[in-house]
């Protein structure tokens, strides 16, 4: 019997049944800035730091939408759908979002990466994977 419950809950723990298959960072404006460039930059250089969290990078500007780093069809069609939901502004603005689907965090700045990570790693199914691994 505790056996079948310590199945059931890690199966439950293991596969998030509709959720997304990625958290999101995307990066919105209304233009190509030097401050997007920037910051998808220092994002590439800590890609393999994003796959080890699953994270999907995007760019949303002026409603076009650029898959940067890992992104997945269930990702990038999440962003398409509620791409309304990712106001452009002259300034980036970076979303980032849980596997909920929820936007845990609004960086109206530039972010360093670690931040990101520090935010994501406290999330309690990062919290599930990090105790698993």
């Amino acid at each position: 019997m505790k056996l079948a419950i310590s199945l059931l809950l890690f199966s439950l723990i293991t596969t998030p049944q509709g959720y997304n298959d990625k958290r999101i960072v995307v990066i919105a404006a209304s233009k190509k800035s030097s401050d997007v460039e920037n910051q998808i930059k220092i994002l590439q250089k800590n890609s393999l730091e994003l796959e080890k969290r699953r994270m999907a990078v995007f760019t949303l500007i002026d409603g076009e939408l650029e898959p940067i780093i890992n992104s997945s069809d269930k990702s990038e069609k999440f962003v398409r759908k509620n791409k309304a939901s990712f106001t452009a502004t002259s300034n980036p603005k970076i979303y980032l979002i849980g596997l909920d689907k929820n936007v845990k965090q609004t960086f109206s700045d530039f972010v360093e990466p670690q931040h990101i990570f520090e935010i994501v790693d406290s999330m309690p199914m990062r919290q599930a994977e990090m105790r698993r691994n």
